[in-house]
């Protein structure tokens, strides 16, 4: 079966754009990404409370951190992408056992560095965001993160298209699902064998999901009768 490629990339201006956008509207799942996922990590843009105008007092900090940065940004490129190419056989691999050899939606996906940690992943372009300064296992998290939900909804939406095909994918029902899926597998003996144990996965607003979610797949590690009976709690 051919694979996709994953292709590694740096995009500067994708960064200003989404940090912008979180910033704007930081709350997701619980989780207020501009102060753990930004700030935490610069605190210079503690100061963009002071200033007048925010959006291009952002904008010069990326573009002054990626300019002061290049060498270190281009050697972590390099390293992600030599890391990702040894785990990603075992990746398809596990996903055609769980997908049972579903075919995936895009012939390439593109998983754009950001010097934040936001990770963000866009359904219809099949791109996606990598926080730079993640530790390696981390960063694959991350990889097959967003890779499981470029396969998982498009099966969802496919296979179940009376129920899904026309439900919002950036919140409510089907959002939930996605997210709690990726929680649970991503914490299966397969993924820990290719990017280690993650502490905390997922939501904290989905923390209850993730438990019923967990008591389904082990007792039946079936695709099509989780999503049915997680859809219906």
């Amino acid at each position: 079966m051919k694979y996709p490629e994953i292709i590694i990339k740096i995009d500067q201006e994708l960064d200003q754009d989404l940090a912008w956008e979180f910033y704007s509207n930081p709350e997701i799942g619980g989780c207020n990404f501009w102060e753990e996922r930004a700030l935490k990590h610069h605190k210079k843009l503690l100061k963009i409370g002071l200033v007048k105008d925010k959006k291009d007092f952002l904008n010069k900090y990326i573009l002054d951190f990626y300019r002061i940065n290049a060498v270190e940004i281009s050697e972590a490129k390099r390293e992600i992408a030599q890391n990702l190419n040894e785990k990603k056989e075992g990746f398809f691999l596990t996903v055609d056992k769980i997908f049972k050899k579903y075919t995936w939606p895009k012939n390439s996906f593109i998983g754009y560095l950001s010097i934040f940690d936001f990770c963000p992943r866009f359904l219809d372009s099949g791109e996606f965001q990598v926080f730079i300064y993640d530790n390696k296992n981390l960063q694959l998290f991350t990889i097959f993160h967003e890779m499981l939900h470029f396969i998982f909804y498009d099966f969802v939406q496919k296979k179940f298209s009376k129920d899904f095909e026309r439900m919002d994918t950036e919140k409510g029902k089907l959002w939930d699902l996605a997210e709690v899926f990726n929680a649970v597998i991503q914490d299966t003996d397969d993924f820990i064998k290719l990017h280690g144990k993650i502490k905390n996965i997922g939501y904290p607003d989905h923390k209850n999901l993730i438990l019923k979610g967990k008591d389904l797949w082990e007792n039946n590690p079936d695709l099509n009768s989780w999503i049915i009976k997680m859809a219906n709690l």
